[in-house]
Formats: C-alpha cells, structure tokens, sequence
C-alpha cells in the first residue's frame, strides 16, 4: 500500500516537470524579438537588394499586415502582382507567418514603387519590396504562399521583369 501512494504522488510531480520542461523548449525554440531594432546607420542598398535599381527606398518593416501586405516605415505597402489569402481564409496564416520570415518587424527593407501604377485603390503602395536580397514579391508566389495576380500584369512596369514572365505574366507585345 505504502508503494501505490508514493507513485500517486510521483505522478503529479512527473506532470509538473514534464510542463515545465515544454514551456523551457517551447521558449527557447520562439524566436525572441530584438530589443534594439533600430540602427543610427541607414540600411545600404546592398543588405536590401532591390537589384541594384536607383528609385530604391530603404525602411525598416514596421508592420506585417498579411501575406501580401506590410508596413515599411509606417507606409502601408501592397505586394504588386501577388495574391495571398486573406488572414482568416484557408492558407491566410501560414501566407502571413511566411512573409513575416523573410521580412522579420525591424528588418531592413528595400521599396521599388510601381510607377504605371503607384497606389491601389486603398490607397497603399504598390511595388516590389526587397528584405535582405530576397525579391519578397517573387518568393511569395514561387514558395505557394501566394499566387501571381495576373489580372495586373498589362498594369505593372513589373509585368515585364523576368521573374514576373518566369510565374506567368504574358510578355507585352508593342501596340
């Protein structure tokens, strides 16, 4: 009898450590935001790609809204030529947690607005964004997480960059 009662209490101790052990792991494998995400030295054309263009603005990503939408420097950005699922629609979330790995809130950003078309009817930018040198936009659509918004590939000087052809943009015949 003395031996079932020792094991009752082994049991909820066992219990205890177990769920203390899952929080140490769970903690530990959770990225941890940086305490220090702003920088005196303005990010470079290099650490931000944009391909080495000249109407290149440098941010820092403030804000990831959705998987095609984010904030550069508080400046509400539309991925051009990519549709992601809406944050509550099937595939929503996972769009949203893989835009924000390649544009962690902090990061260094590089903007090429889209001169045909510079806003969207919300009024957000519209461009291709660079973090690190990840052309965001493309990786969108080829990692599944989004797919090309053809409808707005006659719209976009980007309708005609490589990568764009590469997803499925018709190349523009001269009129």
């Amino acid at each position: 009898m003395r031996r079932s009662g020792t094991r009752r209490m082994r049991s909820p101790l066992r219990m205890l450590l177990l769920l203390i052990a899952l929080v140490v792991a769970t903690y530990e494998y959770i990225e941890k935001p940086s305490k220090n995400t702003s920088s005196a030295v303005p990010p470079t054309q290099a650490s931000t790609g944009c391909g080495g263009a000249k109407n290149c603005e440098q941010g820092r990503v403030t804000r990831v809204i959705d998987g095609d939408t984010l904030d550069i420097d508080g400046r509400r950005v539309r991925l051009v030529l990519v549709d992601a699922p809406e944050r509550n629609a099937r595939g929503g979330a996972a769009s949203t947690a893989y835009l924000r790995t390649l544009c962690p809130e902090g990061s260094a950003a590089g903007l090429q607005q889209d001169a045909m078309q510079p806003t969207d009817e919300y009024g957000r930018t519209l461009g291709v964004v660079w973090c690190g040198n990840t052309r965001v936009n493309e990786a969108m659509i080829r990692s599944g997480h989004a797919r090309l918004y053809k409808r707005f590939c006659d719209a976009s000087e980007f309708g005609g960059e490589p990568w764009a052809l590469q997803l499925g943009c018709i190349e523009r015949r001269a009129p």
